[in-house]
């Protein structure tokens, strides 16, 4: 006879990968800290390009230049709704970790996850116009969300078995 034993695929994934815990953002700030200085950044420049964006396809529709290429204008308009919900998503996440608020850290971090695939795969899908630099950019930028990810992640371990954030001093010479 032999027993079964249900497991989660929660359960099964989180015994085979091992995520690691993280305690300093950038390697010289505190962990929470970090992340505050990280996305208030975050939200000045995607407010930034959000808003250029939207001038250049206000300057489009109003000059009536034909456009070469007839996906250029739906591609605008699809990367400044990202943008827009990106701006949304960012506050939310501003909001929760000045509350220490982790179901709002956690629909933040699952967020990020979604729209860093959804992300990449649209990048990939209009490589075939982008060179090697925008390709590196475009790796460039996944290696930083998944670094963002984990810092996250090690933040909402960190509250959810702390109660809150706590912040060690490290003992001994720099």
């Amino acid at each position: 006879m032999s027993a079964t034993v249900e497991t989660s695929l929660k359960d099964k994934i989180c015994s085979h990968v091992e995520i690691p815990i993280l305690t300093r953002c950038c390697f010289c700030l505190p962990l929470r800290k970090g992340l505050i200085a990280f996305a208030y950044v975050n939200l000045m420049l995607t407010l930034a390009v959000t808003s250029l964006l939207s001038i250049y396809i206000s300057a489009i529709r109003n000059t009536n230049i034909d456009m070469q290429d007839g996906s250029e204008y739906p591609r605008l308009i699809a990367d400044t709704t990202a943008l827009v919900l990106e701006v949304g998503m960012t506050v939310v996440f501003i909001v929760a970790l000045h509350m220490k608020h982790v179901l709002l850290m956690k629909i933040y971090l699952y967020f990020e996850i979604v729209f860093s695939m959804i992300g990449f795969v649209y990048s990939l899908a209009f490589l075939t116009r982008e060179t090697a630099s925008e390709l590196f950019l475009i790796l460039f930028q996944l290696m930083v969300q998944i670094y963002l990810v984990i810092l996250i992640w090690s933040t909402i371990v960190k509250m959810q078995r702390d109660g809150v954030v706590k912040y060690t001093r490290e003992q001994g010479s720099v």
